[in-house]
């Protein structure tokens, strides 16, 4: 009876064993899922920043030589506006539990998304109002350095494991 009792208790200690192995195989594959995917996330919100960004650019660049704007920049600036916002928000359904990452992703698109706001004015000689280069150029130094933190917070956040 006792090698009964055994094998029974033996039996279920090694189907406990086997499920408890399971479990934690399968949260290690959505660990490591969920990192290529938070990965995947902020590479297109780092592009979407960057093509925003380039966008208002060759914006100012035309500006200065005295082109007037035109509906395929508006349309264009559009367009890439939405595709951080698209970007941004889905590494923010992704990740819940990094503060850091989430600020650095919200100031990385803040920043990239203001710059337009800066009111040109008209250009001379290739360039505006001194007023107006200072704050193009603050702008531009904002979001270069909230772009590299965005980069930062990703790589810490995927090389912690989350």
């Amino acid at each position: 009876m006792w090698s009964s009792i055994v094998a029974v208790l033996g039996t279920l200690a090694g189907a406990a064993l086997a499920g408890y192995a399971q479990r934690a195989t399968d949260r290690r594959a959505r660990d490591a899922a969920n990192r290529q995917e938070v990965t995947r996330a902020v590479a297109d919100l780092l592009e979407a920043v960057v093509r925003h960004r380039e966008v208002h650019w060759l914006t100012v660049a035309a500006r200065r030589v005295g082109d007037a704007e035109t509906s395929e920049e508006r349309s264009r600036l559009a367009s890439t506006r939405s595709a951080a916002t698209v970007a941004r928000d889905r590494l923010g359904l992704l990740v819940l539990t990094d503060p850091a990452l989430l600020a650095a992703a919200e100031t990385a698109w803040r920043t990239a998304i203001r710059l337009p706001d800066i009111a040109l004015g008209p250009a001379a000689d290739g360039r505006f109002r001194p007023d107006v280069e200072t704050a193009l150029e603050a702008a531009r130094d904002r979001s270069r350095s909230a772009h590299t933190a965005l980069r930062i917070a990703g790589a810490a956040y995927i090389d912690s494991g989350h």
